[in-house]
């Protein structure tokens, strides 16, 4: 089950009504499962931009909510819903199992914030499903218990997706960093456990920061039809993954696995980074190989940590979807040089053809073959090297 929080000025009527303005959409995830906890931890890690899908049963909903949340074939009121901004802020629910079995809700913390890009129920019964998209953003500035700030039916009724009015402060982009940092070091290692407190989790912080250029950073592009983000990069071109790694205290040794398609990559299948430090960043090298037509892969990112401490550590598995695509552009100069030799060759034979009738053939034999020179230099040194 996967709980977040979304956040909005609801002005108009998606399905049915949405009567009170500037309330906010809690979702809160939970530790009920080691899943769920893994849910928070992967998209408090994710890069600025990339889209996750979150989908839970309608039963977690409140009324308001599930009423107004359109169905798939209801295009136009989706598209109604994606343009009024949804601000999504994930949040982390830790829950207590009383000895009578019920179930208390001890703390919310809230981490991240995003933006909808897509929404839909299956059905209207409690046990249909309700799919959320959004691409994840800035984190949240001051990560405090907010269960006493927050109030209404979903509180009041244990609803894990509810609207509110509270609206918590987030840090700038510059800050994320920061930001992510103080949430890591914010967070009480006691909550990260099962409610009945038989199983204690161990939680590794992960900022991945993503795919880097020599001169930029690679953002992340959205493909409609299949509701993922990608990196778009160059066939033959260098690049970088960084990622940075923080401990409020001594990690125990662990492992940061990076793996790709070596027949795309010239750059190492996998590479292996031993985390030993409180404060870790790394860049992973990335050459891709040249292609006969452009192709989709995927980067692997993983961790790999043993039992610490009577823990149990939660480790992660994310998937990064990039896009290689052709460099058309040489390819145009080389067909282009191709031509210019294929011309200049038979303007040769063409003139031993025409003899003294043709006194002047030199000039375009000289251009054509210039052109094919000039081409298989710029591709040579530019482009194949």
């Amino acid at each position: 089950m996967i709980y977040f929080l979304v956040c909005t000025d609801i002005e108009q009527k998606v399905g049915g009504e949405m009567e009170n303005k500037n309330k906010k959409l809690y979702l809160l995830s939970s530790n009920a499962s080691k899943e769920y906890i893994l849910d928070v931890l992967e998209v408090l890690s994710l890069p600025f931009g990339m889209v996750q899908h979150f989908r839970y049963q309608l039963r977690w909903l409140d009324n308001e909510v599930k009423e107004n949340l359109p169905y798939e074939k209801e295009q136009d009121k989706i598209r109604k819903l994606i343009k009024g901004n949804y601000e999504i802020v994930i949040c982390y629910l830790f829950q207590k199992q009383l000895s009578d079995g019920e179930i208390q809700w001890v703390a919310i913390y809230p981490l991240r914030i995003g933006n909808l890009v897509y929404a839909y129920k299956t059905g209207e019964n409690d046990y249909d499903i309700a799919h959320f998209y959004f691409e994840v953003r800035n984190y949240i500035s001051n990560c405090e218990d907010i269960i006493s700030q927050i109030k209404g039916e979903g509180v009041i009724g244990k609803n894990l997706v509810f609207l509110n009015h509270y609206s918590p402060q987030t840090a700038s982009k510059e800050d994320n960093y920061s930001a992510f940092s103080k949430i890591c070091d914010s967070l009480p290692q006691e909550h990260f456990k099962s409610p009945d407190e038989k199983v204690e989790y161990y939680p590794l912080f992960c900022f991945i920061d993503g795919l880097n250029s020599i001169n930029e950073h690679i953002p992340l592009k959205y493909d409609v039809l299949s509701r993922r983000t990608y990196y778009e990069i160059s066939e033959g071109s260098k690049y970088s993954f960084k990622f940075k790694i923080f401990f409020p205290k001594t990690p125990p040794e662990f492992s940061i696995i990076i793996k790709k398609d070596e027949k795309l990559f010239s750059t190492p299948a996998q590479y292996t980074y031993k985390i030993l430090s409180k404060y870790t960043e790394e860049n992973c090298l990335l050459i891709s190989r040249f292609l006969e037509r452009d192709v989709y892969t995927s980067l692997y990112f993983k961790t790999d940590c043993k039992s610490f401490d009577s823990k149990e550590p939660l480790n992660f598995d994310i998937e990064f979807l990039v896009k290689i695509k052709r460099k058309l552009l040489f390819r145009m100069i080389e067909v282009m040089g191709d031509i210019g030799f294929g011309v200049g060759t038979s303007l040769i034979a063409l003139s031993k053809m025409l003899g003294e009738k043709w006194d002047w053939w030199y000039w375009p034999v000289i251009i054509s073959y210039g052109i094919w020179i000039i081409s298989k230099l710029t591709t040579k040194l530019l482009w194949r090297g």
